[in-house]
């Protein structure tokens, strides 16, 4: 009967980020869908952990104490927990920083029904850089480079091309009129086998 009860109820996507600039993206990739696709999404709320280590000490408790409570109270269910983060610190030290699997478990024994992960490779600002054509524009830099031979990674390539305009790249919710001048579309096609998930999740159709 109680598995029944939840299931008649309005489901709800709960959607973890590790960081402010995480979360300004992922925030503003939303709305784009919201804005596309040809069927309303499912509520959903956005939840910053600051700091990838706090998938694993922070986010069941979060969901336990915080999330779930109030979806009860709400009359909702939480259907979908995503899981986004950077790739890059589990490239460059040991991979079983967050149990991934350990966590999904869990995640499902408070009776969620799917646990899905999204990984930005290697960094949320190379996903930034995506649209090379929106970030040049925003910097009103005239001529966009061909390549940025520059910088090991997205930050740093960012970092260049801020340098170019005589401006200071800063993470966080300062990248908020940045992000907001991009062309997600371009974003999504590029990463859309890796967004495939919370797409679903969301219920996003897009022609």
């Amino acid at each position: 009967m109680v598995k029944k009860k939840q299931a008649q109820q309005p489901s709800r996507v709960l959607i973890f980020v590790e960081g402010d600039t995480d979360e300004v993206f992922f925030k503003s990739l939303i709305d784009y869908y919201v804005s596309v696709s040809s069927s309303k999404l499912l509520p959903y709320d956005v939840c910053n952990l600051k700091g990838v280590t706090r998938y694993s000490s922070k986010l069941l408790a979060k969901l336990k104490n915080e999330y779930l409570p109030t979806a009860q109270t709400g009359g909702y269910r939480i259907k979908t927990v995503c899981c986004s983060y950077d790739t890059d610190v589990f490239e460059v030290r040991q991979p079983q920083i967050v149990k991934w699997d350990a966590i999904g478990k869990s995640v499902k024994r408070m009776g969620i029904d799917e646990f899905i992960r999204i990984g930005v490779k290697s960094s949320i600002e190379d996903w930034i850089l995506d649209d090379l054509q929106g970030v040049c524009s925003f910097l009103r830099l005239k001529q966009v480079p061909p390549t940025l031979s520059k910088g090991m990674n997205g930050y740093q390539k960012l970092q260049e091309l801020y340098k170019k305009a005589r401006r200071t790249y800063k993470k966080g919710y300062e990248t908020k009129e940045l992000i907001n001048a991009l062309d997600m579309s371009v974003i999504r096609n590029i990463r859309q086998d890796v967004l495939a998930p919370l797409e679903e999740a969301l219920g996003v159709v897009i022609q």
